[in-house]
């Protein structure tokens, strides 16, 4: 027993279980304790490892109270001042069975208490067990998320640099030395507590009753943290650590938070919560979703309790939370530290051969030059420099984009008003995006498109405008990621960041508004990174893993938009393998290899079916529509990126790509040579592929194929920029150093060029509030449903889409459209004279007018429309606008004789004799029939429309478009398409990329076998 006369009595309480293995060093760190006046109370917690005889022994069995089972921290230390045998000494020292004070400690936390009445609880700077040097803590908090936040980081040596921070939120129950009074008058622990946050609970009590909570450093104590780290032996080592931290953390937080910032404290505890969940399930941890589940399961079923200690809690309450505010735990920092993290992954840092630079002192400097400020400001931080100059150039030159009203132009449509639009459409098995409905299966870019509408807040400007600009300023940054493969140093990385995505084909994206070429811009330089390193042996398996999910989801997203890309990545698989077999002999490796790329061929496909299955087919997303541009250019042209394509910025520009290439190769050449031969021939691939691309006028853009060679030319340059200083360096000053200075030079003119040329570009392809279609066709789509034709002159063919009453909408986008079978050859023969009467079969489409604007009219045109006899012209400012005299809503019940004569000849009926179908939602019409007759719904027909009248089905005729006989005078008319559900196919793509992520967050099992049995080897090349 350990007792003194004299000094301030402190009452020792001792909770221990199964602490034997620390028991020895913490009694007698109490024994060696300068202060004089201590009794000691312990309290064991139902040990099994001799914890309470080896007690009884060193203490006497009146100094040891026995618990007959585990009753936690909170409940001991009230058993033990609740005993005969514990005194009322003013203060009560509160010690775990794993904490050993410093001698003078005690002393130094009873003089803090004495010095200040307003104090209630101290604590001492803790250290760890085994590392005394170590801190483990100086106080700590919690922040709005209900995150703990301590101030010291993992494995921080102590020199003193937290001794000044005294006042903190909480205080650990490891050492903790309170006043008996006011612990008594708080209540004491929180009993339900068990382990875990009864500290932070208690302390932030007594800073609302008004009291101080301070950590005195000059008191120390060293602390093993067995319950944190699980390593108590005996059952308590299988503590559920994290379901009593989230249903402690969420008690503390309903309990103590004022009531104006109450609900948004827990809100924003549980929107954190859902994500961790979804991390859980991502990582396949489903103990832990459980764990957090009956956490808060727990709570709700003691609420009441809850709720009745929160009335005594802030019954006592001396402080707002404004008050408290300067105590808790910013999530500010936090965010900027994760934000700094990423961008040091991305960008990367400066690797330097060789020892450190020894600073030398220097005398009293002159003035800095203006310049030369400017250009060590850029040398030092080249990054954000870069990025703050690329956003004022996107900025400036793109500001007749940003103005406010409705963009469209290109690719671009006029954006829906509502995320619902594309989402609801790409989930339906019948969708009525476009002018025509169709059961094929849309591209999963319409999800993306609705997925990026909803992450922008539903904001119908943002949205079109974040798909523009933010896909140059993505590729940037997945440029500056890729560049680390061959530049060790930040300024030639963003050198060739900055050329990539400054690139004539780039360049020309953006200003014509291709979009699915800008996505696939955006994300080749992603699949550049992620080969890098999945294709090396030497990575870490969860490295190399969470490259292959990211070459997968990039994959998958430039496919959605661009299906060519799929057809390339698979296309380079075999090379890849092929390359890898004629460097490497080693089995193991290239099974893993193999592995490896296979997952980046397939589960692309699988994560877009099925749309996917139609790829190849001559309906498919790469064959079908009315072809792409047709360029007949010799190769090159294209190897020196100046094709005669819509927006290429000219010559100049190509030129000084090929420069940037030739730089690279005279400079890096002779330390990368395989890595300069193999970006070559990627650039000579790039260039055929656009030059074949071109001359068979597919479906793709010409332009992509260039995407590669201006890749490639760019990472040339990063090797020039970080090899070229070494290799100059090796010989005198001639015309080595003269020949690529010059070079650089002439590249860097150029690329200044484009990014003048940027700036006063036109804009031409692009329309801020302007209607693509006459207000007065848009004004009547709200009276009745009908399509409008647009046709254009296109010198050799006339084009031709068929677009909603409404206008375009980019929900539209990737979704396949059956106006190619239905309307293509009537409009083929209205354009060649071959029958007058065409306009008629127009009307029996359900196209109401036909729209040619001004700028791609053309005299041949306007005769050929004016010949047709159903077409009758209507005033307007710009182009031609003709209203097709006869024609039939989408849906409509006709009168018996004009269905047979649609049927005889193909012409619209007379409009007396029609009733239109009021739309009902996708692939639903309905209404009431004012005669009997025939159902007509102008829609490409197949054996999923379904028509009833009066409750009975009627018989369906064979045709190009849905029709149905039978319908009967007052009858309730219903058409509808009972297409087979799509849920299955989302749910096998949701289930499919949860899976990619968990695998790139946790590589599957077999992947760290086989890693394990083959022998890593450094690849070759680079630099």
């Amino acid at each position: 027993m350990l007792q003194a006369p004299a000094g301030t009595p402190v009452l020792v309480v001792l909770v221990a279980h199964d602490g034997m293995a620390w028991l020895s060093r913490t009694l007698a760190a109490l024994e060696a304790q300068t202060h004089p006046a201590v009794s000691v109370l312990a309290v064991d917690n139902a040990s099994t490892d001799g914890t309470r005889e080896w007690l009884v022994d060193h203490l006497g069995p009146d100094r040891v109270l026995l618990a007959e089972r585990n009753l936690g921290f909170p409940a001991a230390v009230s058993m033990a001042l609740d005993a005969t045998g514990a005194h009322d000494a003013p203060y009560v020292l509160l010690l775990h069975d794993d904490c050993a004070l410093a001698p003078d400690a005690l002393h130094h936390l009873v003089a803090a208490l004495d010095a200040d009445p307003r104090l209630a609880l101290v604590g001492p700077k803790l250290h760890a067990w085994q590392q005394p040097e170590t801190l483990l803590a100086v106080g700590w908090t919690i922040d709005v998320a209900g995150r703990i936040v301590t101030a010291v980081d993992e494995g921080e040596r102590d020199q003193g640099q937290h001794d000044r921070e005294r006042q903190v939120l909480a205080v650990s129950s490891a050492g903790m030395l309170v006043r008996r009074e006011v612990f008594d008058g708080l209540g004491r622990f929180d009993r339900r507590y068990h382990l875990f946050r009864d500290d932070l609970d208690l302390c932030w009590r007594a800073r609302l009753a008004g009291y101080d909570v301070e950590v005195v450093p000059e008191a120390t104590a060293e602390h093993v943290a067995a319950a944190d780290t699980l390593v108590r032996p005996g059952p308590s080592r299988f503590v559920d650590q994290r379901y009593l931290s989230e249903r402690n953390t969420l008690a503390t937080l309903l309990k103590n938070r004022g009531a104006l910032r109450l609900g948004l404290v827990v809100g924003v505890y549980f929107l954190v919560g859902l994500a961790k969940i979804a991390g859980f399930l991502l990582t396949r941890r489903l103990a832990d979703v459980t764990r957090t589940v009956r956490a808060w399961l727990w709570n709700a079923r003691h609420l009441r309790e809850t709720l009745r200690l929160r009335r005594q809690v802030q019954g006592l309450r001396r402080r707002s939370d404004r008050e408290l505010a300067p105590h808790f735990g910013r999530i500010a920092p936090r965010v900027r530290a994760y934000v700094e993290a990423i961008a040091e992954w991305i960008a990367g840092g400066d690797v330097v051969a060789g020892p450190p630079p020894v600073e030398r002192r220097q005398g009293p400097q002159d003035p800095e030059p203006v310049l030369r400020s400017i250009v060590r400001t850029v040398l030092a931080r080249p990054v954000p420099v870069a990025a703050t100059a690329l956003v004022a150039l996107l900025v400036v030159s793109g500001w007749p984009l940003l103005r406010s009203g409705t963009l469209r132009g290109g690719q671009l449509a006029p954006w829906p008003a509502s995320p619902g639009a594309f989402l609801g459409d790409y989930v339906s098995s019948w969708h009525a995006a476009g002018a025509f409905g169709t059961t094929l299966p849309p591209s999963p870019a319409q999800a993306l498109l609705g997925a990026l509408h909803l992450a922008v807040g539903g904001n119908s400007y943002l949205a079109p405008r974040v798909l523009l600009l933010g896909t140059v300023l993505l590729a940037w940054v997945l440029a500056l990621k890729a560049a680390q493969a061959f530049s060790r140093r930040k300024l030639p990385r963003v050198v060739a960041a900055s050329a990539y995505v400054l690139s004539p084909p780039a360049v020309a994206a953006l200003t014509t508004g291709r979009i699915g070429a800008l996505v696939v811009i955006a994300v080749v330089p992603g699949l550049v990174a992620a080969a890098t390193t999945l294709l090396r042996s030497d990575v870490p398996v969860d490295r190399a893993w969470r490259a292959i999910a990211g070459a997968v989801l990039l994959t998958a997203v430039g496919g959605a938009f661009e299906p060519v890309l799929l057809v390339a990545v698979i296309a380079g698989i075999p090379v890849a393998l092929a390359i890898a077999m004629l460097r490497a002999s080693d089995p193991g490796w290239l099974l893993v290899l193999l592995i490896r790329l296979t997952t980046v061929a397939v589960v692309p496909l699988v994560l877009l079916l099925p749309w996917s299955l139609r790829l190849l087919r001559p309906d498919g997303p790469l064959r079908a529509g009315t072809g792409g541009e047709l360029v007949v250019e010799p190769l090159w042209r294209w190897l020196v990126l100046s094709p005669q394509l819509a927006g290429m910025p000219g010559t100049y520009a190509g030129v000084g790509f090929v420069l940037a290439g030739l730089l690279g190769l005279a400079l890096a050449a002779p330390r990368a040579g395989r890595t300069v031969a193999g970006l070559w021939a990627i650039a000579g691939v790039g260039a055929f592929a656009a030059w074949l691309l071109g001359r068979s006028g597919s479906v793709a853009w010409p332009g992509l194929g260039l995407v590669l060679t201006a890749g490639a030319f760019a990472s040339l340059l990063a090797l020039a920029f970080a090899t070229g200083a070494g290799q100059l360096g090796r010989h005198a000053f001639g015309w080595r150093q003269l020949a690529s200075l010059a070079t650089g030079l002439a590249v860097a003119l150029s690329l200044g060029a484009v990014a003048v040329s940027l700036v006063r570009v036109p804009w031409d392809a692009y329309a801020v509030d302007d209607d693509p279609l006459p207000a007065f066709i848009t004004a009547a789509a709200d009276q009745a449903d009908f399509r409008v034709l647009v046709l254009a002159d296109d010198g050799p063919v006339v084009r031709f889409e068929v677009v909603p009453a409404a206008g375009p909408t980019m929900a539209a986008f990737g979704v396949a459209d059956a106006a190619d079978v239905l309307v293509g050859p009537v409009v083929a023969d209205l354009v060649g004279g071959f029958d007058a009467g065409a306009a008629e079969r127009l009307g029996a489409l359900g196209v109401r007018y036909v729209v040619v604007p001004e700028e791609v009219g053309s005299p041949e045109l306007d005769e050929l429309l004016d010949t047709q006899l159903g077409l009758e012209p209507r005033p307007v400012d710009t182009g031609r606008v003709l209203r097709v005299v006869t024609w039939v809503p989408r849906a409509a019940l006709l009168a018996p004789d004009e269905a047979d004569a649609l049927r005889a000849d193909a012409r619209a009926p007379d409009p007396e004799q029609v009733a239109a179908l009021e739309s009902d939602g996708p692939g639903r019409f309905t209404g009431r029939a004012p005669f009997g007759g025939t159902v007509l719904v102008a829609e490409a027909d197949d054996r999923a429309w379904q028509v009833w009248a009066g409750g009975r089905l009627l018989e369906r005729r064979e045709g190009p478009l849905v029709t149905a006989e039978g319908a009967a005078r007052g009858e309730y008319v219903e058409v509808r398409h009972a297409g087979d559900a799509r849920g299955l196919a989302i749910a096998g793509q949701v289930l499919v990329l949860l899976l990619t992520i968990s695998l790139a967050l946790r590589p599957p099992g077999f992947a760290a076998d086989l890693a394990a049995a083959s022998p890593t080897r450094q690849p070759e090349g680079g630099s």
